[in-house]
């Protein structure tokens, strides 16, 4: 039976955004590393055949299902926040919400992108990508000045601002979700099911399609790039998060003992943690992952039985810090490693080079993360309380 109680804040959240940042850094080290042409623990999933360490797959998987977690995070909170305002205003106001959202995001992402496109190529060696961008300059400016860089996904990577791509995706699904959720509030999960059966259905619709175009291969290339960008434009695991902030809100507790029963949230955490040691593709895994996903955050976040809390203050600060960290990262990663190779320290001591490019990256990230958020982020963010409906 749903109540009026609302929740008005989930403990934990702000600290597992943190660790998801971690991961994510983790997983971006050593894919530079890779990039750079030199033996990393990432690995290249485009290259059909070949076998590697457990390490290896960990090392890839922490980063996929670090974003799983943002994507699955995002789609629960903003949905229990757009049917609370429903719920107690009978409106969701489309336009404050996109203006708290661009207070948030766009101060950080632009300063990044204008670093990545005008000044890194200048100041750094990064080989092939300043080539690149200098080839694909105009389009990928474009790209990003729109807020569409998942689109760059199809280029050869921005050095610095290639992280950005999870951004465009949130950012994309936000600009319909306020209305979808205010248009079918009354049948919200009935709508939830739809989305989720013609997001999956449009995938298997181009996954049969696309091989039958041999005799057509310009048709069959832009058949396989939408499908590459469907299959990227995640926003099934987002829905995941939306169908359990439903649950939640209208207080469904049968569902809730369920997903809060220890030999549920045990044998979830089990799934989630082998996950990470296997290369696993197939249609509606994304899906799979984010239920995963969603039954170990709102344990984290609502069980009070739950066996361990990130309810700390620590762990809430560095959560204010989690999006800095995620969008300077890969700027303190390029400047690091190109002064790291210009000086062959790569080839004249590999471990001491490990050590300082994971030392001094994370370090200046976390530097850049404090002052931005400090100096830069909290004069945009002071005005999202104009903003704000509930």
């Amino acid at each position: 039976m749903k109540t009026n109680n609302y929740i008005k804040y989930f403990p934990g959240l702000n600290g597992l955004r943190f660790i998801a940042a971690v991961l994510v850094f983790f997983h971006h080290t050593e894919q530079h590393k890779f990039w750079m042409g030199i033996p990393s623990l990432w690995m290249d999933r485009n290259i059909p055949g070949v076998s590697y360490p457990l390490i290896v797959y960990v090392i890839d998987n922490i980063g996929h299902q670090a974003r799983v977690i943002f994507f699955v995070l995002s789609g629960f909170l903003v949905t229990y926040m757009f049917l609370v305002e429903k719920a107690k205003t009978d409106k969701i106001s489309w336009k404050k919400f996109q203006i708290r959202r661009a207070l948030r995001l766009y101060p950080v992402y632009y300063l990044v992108a204008i670093f990545a496109f005008f000044v890194l190529p200048h100041i750094i060696n990064i080989g092939t990508f300043n080539e690149s961008l200098r080839q694909n300059f105009t389009k990928e400016i474009v790209i990003f000045g729109l807020m569409l860089p998942n689109l760059s996904r199809l280029l050869p990577p921005v050095m610095g601002a290639s992280q950005f791509w999870s951004v465009g995706v949130q950012e994309q699904f936000y600009l319909t979700w306020p209305v979808a959720v205010k248009l079918f509030s009354k049948y919200f999960m009935w709508f939830l099911i739809s989305f989720l059966l013609l997001k999956f259905g449009l995938e298997f619709l181009l996954i049969y399609i696309t091989p039958l175009l041999n005799d057509k291969p310009t048709l069959q290339k832009i058949f396989s790039q939408l499908l590459f960008m469907l299959q990227l434009f995640q926003v099934e695991q987002m829905a995941v998060g939306g169908i359990a902030a439903y649950i939640l809100f209208k207080g469904k507790e049968k569902i809730l003992n369920i997903i809060y029963n220890p030999i549920v949230h045990i044998s979830v955490a089990i799934v989630f943690i082998t996950l990470l040691f296997f290369d696993i593709h197939f249609t509606g895994y994304t899906l799979f992952s984010g239920f995963i996903a969603v039954v170990l955050i709102m344990n984290i976040s609502l069980n009070k039985k739950f066996y361990f809390s990130l309810d700390t203050g620590i762990l809430n600060y560095l959560g204010n810090l989690s999006f800095g960290m995620y969008a300077y990262h890969t700027l303190c990663l390029a400047i690091t490693i190109s002064v790291l190779t210009n000086i062959r320290l790569h080839e004249t001591n590999f471990v001491l080079f490990n050590i300082l490019f994971y030392s001094l990256s994370f370090t200046a990230s976390m530097i850049l993360s404090v002052l931005s958020y400090r100096y830069f982020e909290a004069f945009f963010l002071k005005f999202k309380e104009k903003f704000k409906e509930v």
